[in-house]
């Protein structure tokens, strides 16, 4: 086998130069080649220039005189085309740009892998630079260049094929723009060139550059669609670059500042000179316009463009209209094709959750904001009421698309709405398309949803009206007839005219009898002429429709209206009320726990029950005891309302709703800061109609806890009725919810019921009763019977405080102490730490307002 000296080798290749130039144009790589150009050329690349991987070598193998420009030019030119955009669109790639080395079937394999890729393998590409000067295009050094500048020179048939062959299969609109760019400044000799595409519908054209450069010629001004990116946009018509692409024509100037639509803006602003100029239009197959090609400055400087250059770029440009053409209609199915697989993504999202309406609307808005890449996304149902948040909220609207929402029958269920496009651009039609598309599917989903609801609600009514009718009953003839003719003790008899009434004085048909005497004395029997023997009926009934729990029965239903009626007489509240609000007030306190189970709203919620979905989560139970007073009121013989107008009939059910649901804490809550504020401001007014409801809300709530302000023996033997029903809902909580209950509702910590109740006064009772004395003095009688009974509470709560501190120290001594000095001087330790308790205990009774959901639970 014969071997081969290098010093051979090189000698061969000397001798055949053809074959080395094919074999480098072939195999060669760009790292040799720059390192070969760096050390047979000068290089004048910055330092951190070099640092980004920049290298800006001349591309024109002209005169470096006229395609050189002082620094500082291209300074104020790099500074000012910064200050119309920030934001680059990195899709060029780097590696596929600089192997012009390879064959052309590797390019073109190469070619179809880029634009099968969704992004480029790297940021740090020469695209990039062009984006971040965007000045001058990118002078790095390229054997492909330099091979068309030598087929220019020697074969201009072959120079031109090139030329086609090198857009002719490129797919990406700002690869080939760029390219473009590239081809035909080397085809005329420009100094500098743009390109502008023909972007927006036929009624609102306009042109844009994603490679700004020197757009002389025009009036240029940033996008106003894209202010954040690197576009720049020439309104249709306006300057050389807007007429030529509005009637077609080329243009060919000398000297650009003969010429009336030229404008000085950039050359002012950066020194740079711009002298000749060659804009032309490129056309579609169609022949519509499509783009605008201008160069500026032909080489050497001061010579103007030939009418041979208007030849050539008139050849050439038919390529770059098909080449751009078909780059536009690649682009458009790429959309189409993610669009669709983003609509099969939305379709499986959808269709995956049918149970949770608030679920799946919050799904839509998600994937609405990622397929139309839009700022917000709203879904409005037509049984939502909303405000118009945005303006208040200082959101700023620049576009809006809004469509309707169908079901499977072609009837509007709701509205969605996408507000403002990520890149600042209006709407187009095909977002409304793919947005009309988007919303069927979601039509169809919320469509599901709903049913789902549906058939769970007519569930829930179901199970709900059974339970009820396995416990609500109605009064007999002879019940009512023997209350009838029943003799009604007077106010002072019965004491319910006082505000220290002892209700387990009275029982059941005594309290229907101080019930009777109630409505009797605040004169709405006779106001609105209700029928002695249906009030009689109600009272009945409605005592009836309580179940026999440990607290929330009848006789606290009873407890709460003779408050209701000790506050309204006592405190002459008669005069601030009218008829209406009295006789609604007294009649939501009797119906306001109506079918209570015993266990709380955040129990309903928890064990997922009939009630819960019925009602909802909010304001659960409040809304069955209304719903439940309206059944008894509507059944024959109970209608106490009868004689009421149309009018009437309608405030008198609202006001009764509103006394009702205000019974629930959370409401309490929301309102009392409100109350509280105008209050202790002195601006409450009678004559505010909004400052009357809030009292008439917190009026129930004071009537609803006004155990507490009962003497100490009362209150004591009410406040066991209630633990011993929320012991019982805690059991119920530990074995069926297997949940471990809240303090109140744990059997295993009662003795912290002391404890408990100091923060319930504290934190809901006594501020509320304050601020009703606030308005009226003659309510002072019921903060003194708070303050007798937190006294007491008190006391017991020292009290478990010391036994709790004995225990443990009797535990300590039994756990096996032993006598000792140390041990004998903490003999006295329990005496000492039992005054630092009851110090801690003094200290607890200036009590910090409670957590509002720890505090809720009591209700």
């Amino acid at each position: 086998m014969t071997t081969f000296d290098f010093s051979d080798v090189e000698a061969f290749l000397d001798c055949h130069p053809e074959l080395f130039e094919e074999y480098l144009v072939r195999k060669g790589k760009c790292d040799t080649l720059s390192r070969w150009l760096k050390e047979h050329q000068p290089s004048k690349t910055s330092p951190a220039e070099e640092k980004r991987g920049v290298v800006k070598d001349p591309i024109w193998p002209t005169n470096p005189d006229g395609l050189r420009r002082r620094s500082s030019h291209m300074e104020l030119r790099r500074n000012f085309a910064r200050s119309k955009a920030t934001t680059a669109h990195r899709t060029y790639d780097e590696h596929v740009s600089l192997t012009a080395h390879e064959s052309q079937s590797s390019m073109r394999r190469r070619a179809l892998l880029r634009k099968a890729s969704s992004l480029p393998p790297t940021t740090a590409h020469i695209l990039s630079a062009l984006l971040e000067s965007r000045v001058n295009v990118p002078q790095y050094a390229s054997s492909a260049i330099d091979y068309k500048y030598r087929l220019k020179e020697s074969n201009e048939r072959e120079f031109f094929l090139e030329l086609v062959k090198d857009i002719s299969n490129e797919l990406d609109m700002t690869n080939l723009s760029y390219k473009i760019l590239i081809n035909v400044c080397i085809m005329v000799n420009a100094d500098r060139c743009s390109l502008f595409l023909v972007e927006g519908p036929s009624h609102k054209r306009t042109l844009v550059s994603k490679f700004f450069d020197v757009h002389s010629g025009t009036t240029v001004r940033p996008s106003s669609s894209t202010l954040d990116s690197n576009e720049v946009q020439v309104p249709w018509g306006k300057g050389i670059i807007g007429y030529v692409a509005e009637h077609g024509e080329t243009v060919n100037i000398p000297n650009a500042y003969e010429d009336h639509r030229f404008s000085d803006e950039i050359d002012k602003l950066t020194g740079y000179k711009t002298q000749s100029i060659l804009c032309m239009a490129i056309r579609n197959s169609d022949g519509e316009v499509i783009g605008v090609v201008q160069a500026i400055n032909k080489n050497p400087s001061g010579t103007p463009f030939t009418e041979d250059d208007e030849k050539v770029l008139q050849m050439y440009l038919p390529f770059c209209g098909i080449s751009i053409s078909n780059a536009k209609l690649f682009s458009e199915s790429r959309k189409e094709y993610e669009r669709s697989r983003a609509l099969l993504e939305v379709v499986n999202d959808l269709f995956e959750e049918q149970t949770d309406l608030e679920k799946i609307v919050r799904k839509i808005m998600q994937r609405a904001l990622t397929l139309l890449q839009c700022e917000r996304c709203s879904v409005l149902l037509l049984e939502d009421i909303h405000s118009p948040a945005d303006q208040a909220s200082g959101f700023h609207i620049r576009s809006v698309l809004c469509v309707p929402i169908w079901n499977r029958t072609h009837q509007i269920i709701g509205v969605a709405q996408i507000l403002n496009r990520l890149d600042r651009k209006t709407f187009n039609d095909a977002d409304q398309r793919l947005f009309e598309a988007f919303v069927i599917f979601c039509g169809l989903g919320i469509n599901n949803t709903m049913m789902y609801n549906q058939v769970k609600k007519t569930w829930a009514k179901q199970s709900v009206a059974l339970d009820m009718l396995s416990y609500h009953a109605t009064c007999s003839k002879a019940e009512v007839d023997r209350l009838k003719a029943a003799k009604i003790p007077l106010s002072s008899e019965l004491g319910i005219d006082e505000f220290h009434f002892n209700d387990f004085s009275l029982d059941n048909d005594a309290m229907i009898t101080a019930s009777l005497r109630m409505f009797l004395e605040l004169g709405v029997v006779q106001k609105f002429k209700i029928d002695y023997e249906v009030l009689c009926h109600w009272l009945l009934t409605v005592r009836k429709n309580y179940r026999t729990v440990a607290y929330h029965n009848w006789r606290h239903a009873f407890n709460v209206s003779q408050c209701m009626f000790v506050m309204i007489t006592t405190a002459g509240f008669q005069e601030v009320l009218t008829d209406t609000e009295t006789l609604a007030l007294m009649v939501g306190c009797f119906c306001h726990d109506l079918d209570h189970r015993g266990t709380n709203n955040a129990f309903q919620a928890k064990s997922g029950s009939a009630l819960a979905l019925l009602y909802g989560t909010s304001a659960t139970l409040e809304h069955h005891h209304f719903n439940h007073a309206v059944m008894i009121l509507q059944s024959e013989g109970h209608n106490i309302f009868a004689n009421l107008s149309s009018n009437e009939y309608s405030n008198m059910m609202q006001l009764l709703k509103q006394a009702i649901l205000s019974t629930d804490l959370t409401l309490y809550f929301k309102r009392r800061t409100k109350f509280f504020e105008c209050v202790l401001s002195g601006q409450f007014s009678w004559s505010n109609e909004e400052h009357k409801d809030v009292f008439r809300s917190m009026l129930m709530t004071a009537c609803d806890l006004g155990a507490v302000t009962r003497p100490w023996e009362i209150s004591k033997q009410v406040a066991e009725l209630v633990t011993s029903e929320f012991f019982e809902q805690g059991d119920r909580e530990r074995s069926e919810l297997k949940l471990t209950p809240a303090a109140i509702f744990d059997r295993n910590r009662k003795d912290e019921l002391p404890v408990l109740q100091l923060e319930w006064i504290d934190g809901i009772c006594k501020p509320l009763y304050e601020a009703l004395v606030k308005l009226n003095r003659k309510l002072q009688p019921m903060v003194d019977g708070i303050d007798a009974n937190r006294k007491k509470w008190e006391e017991l709560c020292r009290s478990y405080q010391q036994t709790r501190r004995a225990s443990e120290c009797i535990s300590s001594l039994e756990a096996g102490e032993t006598e000792s000095p140390q041990s004998s001087d903490s003999t006295h330790e329990p005496e000492s730490s039992q005054s630092e308790v009851t110090n801690q205990s003094e200290d607890s009774t200036h009590c910090v307002e409670p957590n509002q959901a720890k505090v809720a639970n009591y209700k």
